[in-house]
């Protein structure tokens, strides 16, 4: 079977027990798997609390997937376009921090992000300011992103 017919199979399983109407379409770019899951009424269950249970369902995915086909799957699930709200939203709070950061000459430091988020932050900020750089400090729950000036290194960890 077609790696993509077995993901949408496996991500349906799995969707079934979590709500009743939906639709899941599955569309390899680049070397990832976009699974695009549309559902009327019931996006919120999917999506969770701050993207929670997205997340947490694409981590176990991810487990099966790595199971079913002896490596690693790049995927990405999505939920009624949530992913392209929460880019803006990250961005949106990119530029703002790095504008602070160049109001202040001081670095920003943004907490309670996963990595996704992190990541998304990090390109942009790559992309559109290229005086700035970004990097991560901290392990864990207390992990920040730091957007400061390229060169600088006085960092408080």
């Amino acid at each position: 079977m077609e790696k993509a017919v077995i993901i949408k199979s496996e991500t349906e399983a799995i969707i079934k027990k979590l709500i009743d109407n939906f639709e899941i379409e599955v569309k390899e770019e680049d070397g990832i798997f976009n699974i695009v899951i549309k559902t009327e009424e019931e996006a919120s269950t999917i999506i969770g609390r701050h993207g929670e249970t997205i997340r947490s369902i694409q981590k176990i995915l991810e487990v099966i997937f790595y199971k079913r086909f002896g490596q690693p799957v790049n995927i990405l699930v999505n939920v009624n376009d949530y992913r392209e709200k929460q880019r803006e939203r990250l961005e949106k709070q990119a530029s703002e921090f790095a504008e602070k950061t160049k109001k202040t000459k001081e670095a920003s430091y943004i907490s309670g992000l996963s990595s996704y988020q992190r990541k998304t932050i990090h390109e942009y900020i790559t992309k559109n300011y290229p005086d700035l750089t970004t990097f991560s400090v901290g392990a864990g729950k207390n992990r920040k992103l730091v957007i400061d000036f390229k060169g600088n290194k006085e960092v408080i960890q």
